[in-house]
């Protein structure tokens, strides 16, 4: 079997499938930057449990959680729901490519790919980035409060050990929000 023909079995192939859908929808001007994001569609999509793993990584994950709202719900994984045009998912955070990241739910569902640009608001705990004192910053919920930068968020998603929300955009792919859960 050609090394080629290898890339696209497993994991691999999936991540590789999600890259490819997250580039054709860049290539569509489909983008999480900027004020004109709100102006989207805002029909959510609805991905049945037979569509392809590179159809669920464009649409949604059968696992983790969803809301219609942006930022905290206070829940931490579990169950997975359609409602609005915003996605919520908990999970482990792994690099995929520069801009491109894929989020593991902690319940076991379906990995989700997003994307992260100079827009996307990122909130660090400890793993991250930490507080403007080089101590932990997490508020009440337990997800980090310190302002991080993409090269950090991906520096520290390279280790694949890092627990985060992630509040994406259910059509672009795109992150508004990645907050890290704080694990002391």
């Amino acid at each position: 079997m050609s090394t080629a023909t290898n890339r696209f079995r497993g994991r691999a192939g999936r991540r590789l499938a999600a890259t490819i859908v997250a580039a054709a929808a860049l290539g569509l001007g489909a983008t999480a930057c900027g004020p004109d994001s709100d102006a989207a569609d805002s029909s959510g999509s609805s991905a049945s449990s037979t569509a392809s793993p590179s159809q669920q990584a464009s649409s949604q994950p059968t696992g983790g959680s969803s809301s219609g709202n942006s930022g905290s719900q206070g829940q931490d994984g579990g169950g997975s729901a359609d409602a609005g045009k915003s996605l919520t998912i908990v999970g482990t955070m792994e690099y995929l490519a520069p801009g491109k990241l894929i989020v593991k739910p902690e319940d076991g569902g379906t990995d989700q790919a997003f994307l992260v640009a100079n827009a996307t608001t990122i909130r660090g705990a400890a793993a991250i980035c930490t507080g403007p004192d080089g101590g932990v910053a997490i508020g009440d919920d337990g997800y980090g409060t310190a302002k991080c930068t993409v090269d950090e968020l991906e520096k520290a998603a390279k280790t694949n050990s890092v627990t985060v929300r992630v509040t994406m955009d259910r059509k672009s792919g795109g992150a508004d929000v990645v907050e890290e859960k704080y694990h002391p």
